[in-house]
């Protein structure tokens, strides 16, 4: 299955993803490390493909006190969905399969830490995966 994320595995660092605020995102060895309250996001164009069945996946893991969480949000409608990882996490795949509305004409997928203190890197991620489902 093809990744629709470009650079999801960060191998060039911060390209094709925009972050909320460059200075508080680090990019090591493959790996995407955010502090709070910031994330990165990349929006993925579906052509005449539509909506469908879908899955994200994720490789995770945050530092004590810290929290992580990969949302794909099909637009112009649709239900979020959360990929969440808690504090202190080794790092896990998590991952989910999700069916998005026929109308549905790009996702936005938003990497964020969103618990930990503030201005402190302490969220990693790698190898985000967004893929059609046969």
């Amino acid at each position: 299955m093809a990744n629709l994320i470009k650079n999801g595995d960060f191998a060039n660092q911060g390209e094709h993803w925009t972050a909320t605020t460059p200075n508080n995102v680090s990019y090591v060895n493959g790996h995407c490390i955010i502090a709070t309250p910031d994330s990165i996001s990349q929006d993925i164009l579906l052509g005449s493909e539509g909506g469908g069945k879908f899955m994200i996946s994720a490789r995770m893991k945050t530092l004590p006190g810290y929290a992580g969480r990969v949302t794909v949000q099909p637009l112009p409608t649709g239900n979020p969905v959360e990929l969440d990882v808690g504090g202190n996490q080794g790092w896990t795949i998590k991952f989910q399969e999700f069916d998005a509305p026929l109308a549905t004409l790009k996702f936005t997928v938003k990497v964020e830490s969103n618990d930990g203190t503030f201005d402190e890197l302490g969220s990693y991620f790698s190898d985000v995966t967004l893929s059609k489902l046969l």
